[in-house]
Formats: C-alpha cells, structure tokens, sequence
C-alpha cells in the first residue's frame, strides 16, 4: 500500500548495521544487569545492596564519575572536574535531572557516619534504583521492538515492490503474495470501462465556428471588452513567440526549479522520482539533463510520443473514485512540466489583467446617486475601504483565492498540489473557506433579503470527456500560435496502454480529454472555464461565480441563480461538456421561490449535504457507514505494522475530518459536536500498549498516529458564541452607529460644501434607521466585521502546561542536540497545540510504564528510515 520505491541501499545497510549494534548492546546490557542484581542480592545489608545498585544503574545510564565516596588516594587519578554537569558526555540531560544519583550518593556516605539514614529510607532508595534498572531494560525491549516493525515495513515494501514489477494481471480473484487485490475490484473496472468509453471516442460532435461564434458574444460585445480583449491577445501571442524562439531553455538552475514542480505533482513513479532526485544531486548529471531538454525543446515540431504507447495506471483514491495516470519518460515529463509551468504562469497573469480591467463587471449594488449624496451629506463623505464592506471583501477575496486557482502565480510557487492541506494556501483550505463562506452568506443575506439561494455542480468526467476541438478553438482564438497549436494536439493525442492487461496491452490514440496531473492540463482546463466565469459575471451583472476547477458554486437571490444557471447551460452546450447530475443541486431558503429554472438534487461536499430548513451542513452518515467499511478493508491489507499507521493517518486522522470540513464561527459548536459524535462510533479500541505509544512522535518511540479529536476539541473551546447572535450584535452595531451619527449632526451640522434642504425655507430632515440600513453590505462596517468573523476558523485552544510534563519535558533533544520543532519537545513554546494537547493526556502512563516520555533512547532507532518511508507515496488498497 506504500509505495517508496527503491530505498537507498545506503540507508537499508545503515539499518541493518543500527539493529545490529542494538543487538550488541542488548547483550552488553543483559550481562551488566544481571552481574548488577547478582551482586547486589549477596549483599548483607541495605547500605551495600543500595551502592551496588546506584553504581550499577549509574554506569548503565553514562553518569560521570563522581569522588564523594572515594578515598584520597583515588582522588589523584581522577579529572577535577568529573562531577561538573556541564561536561557530560552522552548524557541524557533528562534523566539527570529527574533521575540524577548524585544526592543518593551524598546520602550514602552520610549513611555511614549517621545513623539517622534509617532502613526505611534505605529501602525506599533500593526500590528507586531498581525501578531505574527495570526502565532500563523495558527501554532496550521497547528498541528492539521498534526495530522488529521497521524490518517488517522494509520487508512488505521489498515484497511489494517485487510484485509490482512482476504483475501482470489475472483473474479478478486473484492475488499477490502480498495478499492484495492487484486487478482491482469491481468498481475499478466499471469506472475503466467509462473513462474508455470517454477517451477513446471523440463524443458529441463540437463546432469550433459556434464556439468562435459564442465567444464573439463574449469578448466583442462593447469597446472596452473589445480593448481587454484585444490586450490579452497580443500579449498571449508575443509570449508564444519569446517562448519558441528562446536560444538555451533550460540551465542546471532552471532544470532545479522545474524537478521540484514535478515532484509536487502525484505524476511520477516512486522509482522514477528516486532517479530524478539523483540526478539533481549531481551537478555535472544535471547539466547533461539540461542539455539533452534542450535538444528536445529546439526541435518540438518534431517531438512525439513513443509509438509503443505510453503506460497508464488507474490509482484509487480516498473517495474510492480511480484516476488515470500516465507514466511516460522521464525526459519527457521534464520537458513537459518546464513548458507547462511557464505557459501556466503566463494564462494567470492575462487572465488576471482582463479580470482588473472595465470588460470585468465587479460586484456592487445599485444605489442612487441621490442617495449617495444624502448619506455623504448627513454623515461626512463617505469612503469604501476594502477592510471596511462586504461587496469589496467579496471581490478582493474572489481575486486573490478563487480566481484561476489552478495555475500558480509565479514560477517559483510551481506546480501547486490539488489536496495539499499543508500549503498555506492549498486547495483543501479554499474548499473549507468556501463552505464557511457559502453559510455566512445565508445567514446575511436571509437577514438582509428574506431569502437565499445556492446551487452547485461540476462537470461529469470533465478531464477525461474535455473536446480536443475545444480545447484548440479556445487557445486558438486566445491568440496561441498554429506552432504550439500543433504541439499541444501531439501532446493530447497520446498513445496509451494500461499497465494492468500486461505485455500485450492494445495500444489506443487519445480522442479526448486532458492527461491527469500535467500542469498542460491545468492550463487547457483553465483557459476553457475562463469563457464560463467572464460568462457568468456579465450574464448576472457582476455576481461571482466561486469555482475550483470544475467544481463551481453560486449563490444570491433565485433570479440570480437562474441567470447563472442559463450562462452555465448555454456554455456547456457549446463546449461539449456536461453537468454531473450527482454533484448537481440547489438549495432555497427562507421566502425564496421554488424555481423551476433551476437543478433539482442536493447540495452536497465531502460528508456534508446542506439542509434548507436548518440553514446549515448535516453530516450524512450513511455516506460514513461505507467509508467505515472501507477504512476495515484498507486496514485488514495491512502487512506491516507502520503500513497500518499510514492507512490510519490517512483514512481516519484526515479523510474523515476533512471531509467533515474545518470549524468556523458560522457553522457553530454544533457541527463540531457532530463530527466528534460522529467519529467516535468509527475509532476502533487500543488495549494493553500505553495509549501514548500510539499517539507519541517518532522521536520518542511512539507509532505517532493521529487523533482528529484533539483539534476538534481545542477550536470548540474558541467558538464563543452562536451565528445568529454574532448577527444580532451587528445589527445593533449598526443602529447605534445610526443615532451616533444623528446625535452628531444635530450638534454640529453637515460638514459638506453644499446644503440641501427640503424647500427654500425647510432644511433637510436626518434619514430614517430605515434609510440609514439601507445597502449595508457597502456602508456598514458593523456587517463586514460579522462576515470577517463568522468564516474566521476558531484558533486552537492550548492545555495548560503541568508541572508534571515540565519535569519530564527538560532533556528531550534531537539527534543533532536541538528540540525537535513542533512536537513534544524541551521548549513548549516551540510546540504546536496539538503536541502540546497530546503531551499532557498521556505523560503520565508514559512516564509510569518507561520511566520518562521516550520509550526509548533516540540513538538506538532508525530514525533515518523511518522518516524516509513516510515520505513515500501511499497507494490505497483496490
């Protein structure tokens, strides 16, 4: 199920020589503690039997020689400074300081002259040691433990691997020796059935002269579209021309840039991207990739696929849907993310000028210069920062998050990853930022108008079914010249075998659709929605259509829904595409007309379908029910210990959280108390081992599987207040501002250069409240400080830091001798909340059963592998 490729044999060999040193030690160790216990039960009496153990113990842990209890004359062979604690070499500072001997000793030696040590204390100090002795041992079990699953992981990987080089299909029932499905279940082979049927098939004729036609509508429809238009244009065609005629594409800096995009895309095989990492680690071997590239790239009138067909692989992902990849040279992927990636950049900035320019209806409301003038004349001028009104926060958001967020900005952001929930800016985090978005938006505009509506939908098998013929027209008439038209008709039209059917695979010329996972593809994508977004904005006056790639939203009144709807229809039509029918709905609250214009079906993301009468995402837990027993059926493939926690992680500690969104203000305590119910019927039971040991980093000798509970609990903590009352205070906000303004004009007067009165005589009374709340979501700061925090996600609470922790904190270092950043560390400052939270539950039994927070000492783990199969691709089971 983890996929790592070829490990370096390096590493393997270091593993292989750590376990074998442990092995050593062990026995060093078992014959010390057994001299150790031996000696001390001869002992006559508790004084003896205690030194013996205190010399015993401290020998064992590295303790410096200490000279309280010598005599003079051994004081000469000694270092003066042997009992300085800040000369200690391979001292775990930890264990000193919570465990050091050294008073135990000044208290022996006391214990010979005084006789206030008595017995009792004696002993207390001989079960103390003993203890110490026995963490000992249950720390050296607990490496060698450790070390037993890291070579059962290397073991499985080694075995897999092997089988995926020998595979070679067979009968559905059949199975590796591994013991996974290696053909694939029964969903596979359906859904390969309709992605051929899709590809393999030009489909449903499209025109290019209607789709030239329906995008002169678009772009010629006034001058000032006509000017943006043109603009962008030129500029695509200049760049076309720079791009082709370029001297030396590529350098050994560039290929850097390009290697790393590549390798944030899932394009690669494991073994292919081990290959690729070793060519860059080369500098000469890098100049001659750069070299080879650019041949390629000189003479691209000429490139083409090979002819025996380029590999595909159907690879299942968590939503148990299987994507199609391809798995061509090396080279080739290089050159083609090297291009992609600069035309990528270049389509995000033409786009985004003709976003800023006048052809771009930006989203406002329809006020009346008189009203305008009135409300500067009563309240002073009136000014429109973006920090301080909805409508602006709408557009700067629409701009910065959710225009073309397919294609990177810049050359050094790359290729960016589709589900990536560790960028800042990822994909994941839009997702969740539009569902929070999409209820604050309910909740303002019920209050505002009385009523909502929402629809949703993408588009079915849009990279597969995506016409050539509109792909080409699009680019065409974007002002993309005949020489890369061509090349990319090349790059489109790939020959392609499935890996699965073995060495007699039929090979098949692509008549459709766009290849996964190639930042081309994101750019053919792109430029074709780009006519459905323009497509929208003018056909519902300036509203926004929120979409990620094909995945789009929209919202507003129900007439402004239908206008969308029939931009959205009339654009499919043309492009030959269609509408998902599952992923396809709408949703209408409070007074809102049940439309007829608009898709039946519900609205529904991940887990989560939104449900009109309470106004808020329900949790689906049938939809729960099936991923539960396909959370069984990945961890039942299991064959390795490490394998199971990677399953875990995935599966449970982010599939089933993520798709039960991140919390925010607007969806309230509730949802949290939802998905913490939820997933609490779906966690299996862990008994026996300390509960730590499977929630501990790494570093510490723990399994470090997550716990979604922990975040869940920490922002519930944060949400302090409900959205309907979080509403009310804006309300109230804005009609103390109202008498405040009254109150002050009443006092001062109007600060304007003009009067305005209601006749020569009469002076022009203050507005009404009713007036004054008249188009809020461009004068009201009060709404827009709601809106800012109803899709704020709460932050995550920290627990309070025991002294407890504290004491077993001090010590915990890195292998390089610095705290490890982020999870249970020395400094709780350098911790995240989760650590912090996970630190606490569980420090006392893991104290209790190893006698400190790590079951094990750090120099006796393969740390370095560890860490290296977990970066290794997981390949879902199916």
């Amino acid at each position: 199920m983890a996929s790592t490729g070829a490990l370096p044999q390096t590493l393997k060999s270091i593993t292989a020589t750590k376990i074998n040193e442990l092995g050593k030690q062990r026995t060093l160790f078992d014959k010390a503690k057994a001299e150790i216990r031996k000696d001390a039960e001869a002992a006559t009496d508790l004084h003896t039997r205690a030194q013996i153990l205190l010399n015993g113990v401290s020998s064992l842990k590295g303790y410096p020689k200490n000279a309280l209890d010598k005599d003079d004359m051994d004081l000469d062979m000694e270092s003066s400074d042997d009992d300085s604690e800040s000369e200690m070499p391979n001292l775990d500072m930890g264990q000193l300081r919570n465990g050091d001997h050294s008073n135990i000793r000044r208290f022996l030696l006391q214990g010979r002259y005084d006789s206030s040590i008595s017995e009792k204390t004696l002993q207390r100090w001989i079960d103390q040691l003993e203890n110490e002795l026995r963490y000992l041992e249950l720390k050296h079990d607990h490496a060698s433990f450790y070390s037993k699953l890291v070579t059962e992981w290397l073991a499985q990987l080694d075995a897999q691997n092997v089988s995926d080089i020998n595979k070679d299909g067979g009968s559905e029932s059949g199975k590796s020796e591994t013991g996974f499905e290696r053909v694939g279940r029964a969903e596979m082979h359906d859904q390969r059935s309709q992605w051929e049927s899709l590809v393999f098939s030009t489909g449903n004729h499209v025109e290019a002269k209607d789709i030239r036609s329906y995008l002169d509508g678009l772009f010629h429809k006034d001058k000032l579209t006509k000017q943006a238009f043109k603009e962008l244009r030129e500029s695509m065609q200049k760049f076309g021309n720079d791009l082709a005629t370029e001297g030396e594409w590529l350098d050994a800096k560039e290929l850097e840039w390009v290697s790393n995009a590549l390798m944030k895309t899932d394009l690669l095989s494991a073994e292919k991207t081990s290959v690729l990492k070793e060519f860059m680690r080369n500098k000469e071997v890098t100049q001659e990739v750069a070299d080879v590239l650019n041949m390629r790239l000189s003479s691209l009138e000429s490139w083409s696929w090979s002819e025996d067909g380029i590999p595909i692989e159907m690879r299942r992902q968590l939503n148990g849907k299987y994507r199609v990849f391809m798995d061509e040279d090396l080279l080739d992927s290089l050159m083609l993310q090297y291009l992609g990636t600069k035309w990528a950049v270049k389509l995000r900035e033409v786009f985004t000028s003709f976003l800023r320019s006048r052809a771009w209806t930006p989203i406002h409301e329809k006020i009346p210069e008189e009203y305008i003038e009135r409300r500067n004349y009563f309240y002073g001028k009136v000014s429109r920062p973006e920090s301080r009104n909805i409508n602006d926060l709408r557009k700067t958001t629409y701009n910065e998050e959710y225009f073309m967020s397919q294609l990177p900005e810049s050359i050094d952001e790359g290729a960016r990853n589709y589900d990536d929930s560790s960028q800042v800016k990822s994909a994941l985090n839009t997702k969740h930022s539009l569902l929070h978005r999409l209820i604050t938006e309910s909740l303002i505009q019920k209050n505002l108008r009385g009523e909502f509506t929402a629809i949703r939908s993408d588009y079915k098998w849009f990279g597969p079914s995506l016409p050539h013929t509109t792909v080409i027209t699009v680019l065409e008439y974007f002002g993309v010249s005949r020489k890369w038209l061509n090349f990319f008709k090349v790059f489109l039209e790939a020959p392609l075998r499935f890996v699965q059917d073995g060495p007699a695979a039929q090979v098949q010329i692509r008549k459709r659709g766009i290849p996964m996972s190639h930042t081309l593809s994101d750019c053919f994508g792109e430029s074709v929605l780009f006519c459905m977004d323009y497509a929208v904005n003018q056909g519902t006056n300036g509203n926004i259509l929120y979409r990620l790639h094909d995945d789009f939203w929209f919202w507003g009144t129900g007439k402004d829904c239908e206008q969308a709807w029939e931009s959205m229809t009339k654009f499919a039509n043309l492009m030959g595409l269609e509408f998902n029918e599952e992923k396809t709905g709408t949703v209408q609250m409070g007074e809102a007309q049940k439309s007829q214009i608009l898709p039946a079906g519900e609205i529904r993301w991940g887990f989560l379908v939104l449900d009109a009468e309470q106004g808020k995402f329900i949790i689906d837990q049938n939809q729960v029910d099936q991923h539960v027993e396909e959370l069984d059926r990945q961890l039942s493939s299991c064959k390795s210990i490490f394998e199971w926690v990677q399953a875990w992680n995935g599966y449970f500690g982010r599939f089933f959280a993520n798709n039960f969104a991140k919390p925010a203000l607007c969806f309230g305590r509730d949802h949290i108390d939802m998905a913490i119910s939820t997933l609490s019927r779906i966690e299996f039971n862990i008994h026996d081992l300390p509960e730590g040991f499977f929630y501990y980093p790494v570093e510490l000798g723990g399994l470090e599987l997550l716990n979604p509970f922990v975040n869940l609990l920490s922002m519930r903590e944060n949400i302090k207040q409900t959205p309907h009352r979080r509403l009310q205070k804006a309300i109230l906000a804005n009609e103390l501002r109202y008498y405040e303004a009254r109150e002050k004009f009443e006092k001062e007067g109007s600060n304007s250069q003009t009067t305005l009165r209601a006749s020569i005589d009469q002076p022009l009374s203050f507005p009404s409240l009713e007036e004054h709340n008249q188009y809020p979501e461009t004068f009201s700061p009060a709404f827009h400080s709601a809106y800012c925090d109803l899709i704020k996600v709460p932050e995550e609470k920290s627990v309070a830091n025991t002294s407890d922790l504290r004491k077993n904190m001090i010590g915990l270092k890195s292998p390089t001798g610095r705290a490890s950043k982020g999870t249970i560390g020395p400094a709780w400052s350098s911790m995240t909340p989760y650590w912090r939270w996970v630190a606490e539950l569980y420090h006392d039994e893991m104290v209790h059963t190893y006698g400190s927070l790590a079951a094990v000492n750090r120099e006796f783990m393969p740390l370095g592998v560890v860490k290296t199969l977990k970066e290794g691709r997981f390949r879902w089971q199916g």
